[in-house]
C-alpha cells in the first residue's frame, strides 16, 4: 500500500508533501536513481536486469518484454508499469493502445499488488485533452502515481510532457524519469513534478563528464578544471591523474551533489515564493530553456495559474521577458482589465510612470505628483482616476497599488521599453480606457517609454488626450507646475464641483471587485457604509454597526468577517461547502470539504458554507478549489472567523 499526502505550502504547482511506500517514507520532492545511489531517499531497480534489492523504498521497473507470469519480488513498494521509449514517437494512436497496454499490465499482477502501487508511465504523444478522462477513471479504480520521461532536448517530446503533467489528477505522485539535466530541476519542480531522476548524474560521469548548475565539463577535453569545492572534488589534487574507475566515482559523486543543491536551492525559493525567479534565471542556461518556459507560459497557463498564490513574499524580482506572462503578472493584467470599474465621478484620467517604490504613493515622485495635485484641485483631486503605466503588469489603477504583485514587483529599468512590453501596456491602457466615458479627459504626465506607450495606444484611445511636458523629466519642477496648470484648467472645463473625501470607499469597492468580482464592491461597501482607519495601515468598514470588512495594507486585500461573508455569499464566488454543521479548531481540512468554487486560489479570501448553504465561516484558504476536492488530506482553509456553536 502506499501513500501520497501534499503539505501546507504552494508556489504555483510545486508543491512538499510525504510518500509512504509499504513502511517507508520520502519527504517530497526527492531525487531518484539507480541501485549504486545509496545516498538517495529512493532508488529503482529494473525487473530482470538488476539484482534484488536489500533496501526500501525501491521503484520497480516493470520492462515491455516481460513474461506475463513472472514472479515479482515480495514485499513491493511501487512497480513502474512497462512502456516502449519508441511509443513516443508512434503519435497519439498508438500512445493510447500502449496506455491500454499498462492497464491490462496492472490487471496482469495479481491482487498482491494494489493499484496504489502502480506507476503509470504516460507516452509524451498522448493527447492531453483525451487522457483526462482515463485519467480521472484510473484514479477512481485507486491508481496515484505517474511517470513521465524526458529526454532532454527541451523539444516537443519534452514539452508535450510537461502539457500532460497539467492533466493529471492533484492527488496522484508525479515523477519525471530520463535524461534530466541539474538545470531542467527548477522548471519540472515549478510545474509540479514531485521525484526527479537523476540517472544521468551517473552516465555523464561514465563519459567523463562533470556537471555544473548551468552546464557541463569534460574533464578529458578540459585544459584547465573549473574549481569545485564539493567534497568528492576537494579531496583530490588533479582529476586527470585519477584512474578511469577513481575517476566516474568521483564524478558520479559530484554530479549528484549539483542535483541536490539545486533541489535544495528550489524547495527554499519555493517557501520563500520566489520558485519563479529562479525557475526565470535558470532560462539562461540556454536558448531551448528560454523557449520552454515561454510556451509553457502560454499553453500551461491555466494549470500554473490555479496553483499560483494571490497574495506573495514582499519582494517579487522580475527578470525581463521571461517574466511578462508569469501567472502572478498576467493573472493581474486580466483581473484589472475585466474586474475594475472607475467610479462615476473619475471625471479626469491622469496616466503616470511607475517608481521603483512600492506601494508607489510611498515614492518621492509620487509625493511630489500628490502634491500638485492638491496644489491644483484641492479637495476636487478625488475627481481624478489616477493609473500608474508600468512593466509587465501594464497598468495600476491607484485603488489597486497594495494587492499583490502590484506592491511587490520589482524589474530593472532603464529608461527603454522592448516592442513587447511596450505592446502589452498599450493593450491595457485601450481597454482600461474604454471604461471611461468619451468625454473623460486623459493627462499624460509621462516621458520616454512610458510616453511611447500612449502613443501607441492613442489610435485606439476615443477620450481627449492632453500631454504635459514630454519632452521633459516628469519631476523637473517645470514639468510639476505645467502638471498643476493642466489640472486646473481641466476643473474649469469640466465644471468639475466638490465632492467629500472618497479615497478609501474607492479603494476597498476596487479591492473587493478584484477579489470577489465585479459587483461585490457596492454590495460589501454600500453607500451608508461608515469607513475608519488609514490605507497605509488598517480600514475597517461597518454596515448598520457591524464590521462586515476590513482593508490590511500589508496585503492589500479585505477580510471578511460573518456578516460580511452573509452579505457576499449570493453572488456565488469564493465559496466552500463544508459537510459538517459544526466546525471545531482553527482549521478546515480537504476531508471535510465536499464542493468548492474552482476559481478559488491559494490565499483567496473565501466562506465556507454548511450543508444548509448557510454561511459558517471565512477564512483564507491555503489550496486552490479544485484540490479542496481532489485531495483526502491537507489543510484546505486556515479559519478567521466561524460561527458559534448553536448559531
Amino acid at each position: 500500500m502506499s501513500e501520497f499526502m501534499i503539505d501546507r505550502g504552494h508556489d504555483g504547482p510545486a508543491r512538499v508533501g510525504t510518500f509512504k511506500a509499504g513502511e517507508s517514507v520520502v519527504d517530497t520532492p526527492a531525487l531518484i536513481g539507480p541501485m549504486d545511489a545509496s545516498r538517495l531517499p529512493l532508488r529503482y531497480s529494473t525487473q530482470g536486469r538488476d539484482e534484488t534489492p536489500t533496501y526500501s523504498p525501491v521503484i520497480f521497473s516493470w520492462p515491455f518484454t516481460i513474461e506475463k507470469d513472472i514472479q515479482l519480488p515480495r514485499p513491493i513498494d511501487m512497480l513502474l508499469l512497462p512502456s516502449m521509449i519508441a511509443g513516443d514517437f508512434l503519435g497519439s494512436e498508438a500512445a493510447g493502445r500502449l496506455l491500454d497496454y499498462q492497464i491490462e499490465a496492472l490487471e496482469r499482477t495479481g491482487e498482491e499488488i494494489t493499484p496504489s502501487q502502480m506507476i503509470l508511465r504516460i507516452p509524451s504523444s498522448l493527447d492531453s485533452v483525451a487522457s483526462e478522462e482515463d485519467f480521472r477513471k484510473l484514479s477512481q479504480s485507486g491508481v496515484r502515481a505517474a511517470a513521465f520521461r524526458f529526454d532532454g532536448s527541451l523539444g516537443p517530446s519534452d514539452y508535450n510532457s510537461l502539457i500532460l503533467r497539467g492533466s493529471t489528477p492533484r492527488n496522484w505522485l508525479t515523477l519525471a524519469i530520463g535524461r534530466i539535466s541539474p538545470w531542467m530541476v527548477p522548471i519540472l519542480y515549478y510545474v509540479g513534478f514531485d521525484v526527479l531522476d537523476v540517472g544521468h548524474a551517473f552516465e555523464a560521469a561514465a563519459s567523463g563528464t562533470r556537471l555544473w548548475r548551468m552546464d557541463s565539463e569534460s574533464v578529458g577535453e578540459s585544459k584547465q578544471l573549473r574549481f569545485c569545492s564539493c567534497p568528492a572534488c576537494a579531496s583530490l589534487s588533479g582529476l586527470k591523474t585519477e584512474s578511469d574507475d577513481q575517476l566516474t566515482g568521483i564524478l558520479s559523486k559530484h554530479n549528484l551533489t549539483v542535483y541536490e543543491m539545486l533541489l535544495s536551492e528550489s524547495i527554499q525559493a519555493m517557501n520563500a515564493g520566489r520558485l519563479r525567479w529562479l525557475v526565470e534565471s535558470m532560462t539562461h542556461a540556454s536558448p531551448p530553456m528560454g523557449g520552454l518556459l515561454r510556451r509553457i507560459d502560454g499553453e500551461l497557463y491555466a494549470h500554473l495559474e490555479e496553483f499560483t498564490p494571490t497574495i506573495g513574499s514582499k519582494f517579487i524580482p522580475l527578470i525581463g521577458p521571461e517574466s511578462y506572462n508569469s501567472p502572478a503578472v498576467r493573472r493581474f493584467r486580466e483581473r484589472v482589465t475585466a474586474r475594475y470599474t472607475p467610479p462615476e465621478h473619475k471625471r479626469i484620467v491622469l496616466l503616470l510612470p511607475c517608481s521603483a517604490r512600492k506601494p508607489y504613493s510611498d515614492s518621492k515622485s509620487h509625493k511630489q505628483f500628490s502634491e500638485a495635485l492638491d496644489a491644483s484641485l484641492g479637495g476636487l483631486r478625488f475627481s481624478v482616476a489616477e493609473t500608474i503605466l508600468t512593466s509587465p503588469l501594464g497598468l495600476v489603477p491607484r485603488e489597486l497599488e497594495r494587492i499583490h504583485p502590484a506592491a511587490q514587483y520589482d524589474i530593472p529599468v532603464t529608461g527603454d521599453w522592448d516592442a513587447e512590453e511596450t505592446d502589452i501596456a498599450a493593450k491595457a491602457l485601450v481597454a482600461h480606457l474604454r471604461k471611461f466615458e468619451d468625454s473623460a479627459i486623459v493627462v499624460a504626465h509621462v516621458s520616454g517609454g512610458y510616453l511611447d506607450v500612449v502613443q501607441s495606444a492613442e489610435k485606439e484611445i476615443d477620450q481627449s488626450i492632453i500631454y504635459t511636458t514630454p519632452d521633459h523629466p516628469v519631476t523637473s519642477k517645470d514639468s510639476l507646475a505645467a502638471l498643476g496648470d493642466t489640472l486646473h484648467d481641466m476643473k474649469e472645463i469640466l465644471n468639475i464641483e466638490g465632492r467629500k473625501q472618497t479615497e478609501l470607499r474607492d479603494t476597498l469597492r476596487a479591492t473587493s471587485d478584484y477579489q470577489f468580482g465585479q459587483g461585490s464592491g457596492a454590495i460589501l461597501i454600500p453607500a451608508e457604509a461608515k469607513l475608519r482607519g488609514k490605507l497605509y495601515h488598517t480600514v475597517t468598514c461597518k454596515v448598520d454597526g457591524e464590521q462586515v470588512c476590513a482593508f490590511v495594507s500589508e496585503a492589500g486585500t479585505l477580510s471578511l468577517t460573518l456578516d460580511g461573508g452573509r452579505r457576499l455569499a449570493p453572488l456565488n464566488h469564493s465559496w466552500i461547502k463544508f459537510e459538517g454543521h459544526e466546525i471545531k479548531g482553527g482549521s478546515i481540512f480537504a476531508v471535510g470539504v465536499s464542493e468548492a468554487d474552482t476559481g478559488i486560489r491559494p490565499g483567496d479570501e473565501v466562506i465556507i458554507l454548511d450543508p444548509d448553504g448557510k454561511v459558517a465561516a471565512v477564512g483564507r484558504s491555503e489550496m486552490s478549489g479544485r484540490e479542496m476536492c481532489e485531495l483526502a488530506k491537507g489543510r484546505a482553509v486556515t479559519l478567521r472567523h466561524k460561527r458559534e456553536s448553536g448559531e
